[in-house]
């Protein structure tokens, strides 16, 4: 995995290549990791990631610590709608790089609301 840094650096500021590399190389990352250890990953994320694959994301990662946390998929233009209808039951969170730093943000979700039985 720590060879594939070197890459991943290269793919991100070398105008010259293809930034799809770069969802290549989540992917391939992720399989590095998932070999480390059980406790890694579950089996709902594993179907989660498999679900954004299957509806053509190039690759991901799992952010966050135990207990909950994101999953980021590395997908094409083209592919995005078919990615966000397979994984349409979670919540997405949008974001964008930030070249300027470290900010203080607040995140306010959709607000869903609990119907009584």
């Amino acid at each position: 995995m720590l060879r594939l840094v070197d890459e991943a650096q290269d793919v991100l500021e070398n105008k010259e290549r293809d930034l799809d590399d770069f969802g290549r190389l989540l992917h391939k990352t992720w399989c590095l990791k998932r070999q480390t250890g059980s406790l890694i990953s579950s089996d709902s994320i594993d179907a989660l990631y498999e679900k954004g694959m299957k509806a053509g994301a190039l690759g991901g990662k799992l952010l966050g610590a135990g207990g909950g946390g994101f999953l980021l998929f590395y997908v094409q233009p083209e592919r995005r709608a078919q990615v966000k209808a397979a994984l349409a039951d979670l919540m997405e969170v949008p974001f964008e790089f930030e070249n300027s730093g470290t900010k203080v943000i607040y995140y306010s979700p959709e607000v869903y609301e609990i119907k009584e039985k």
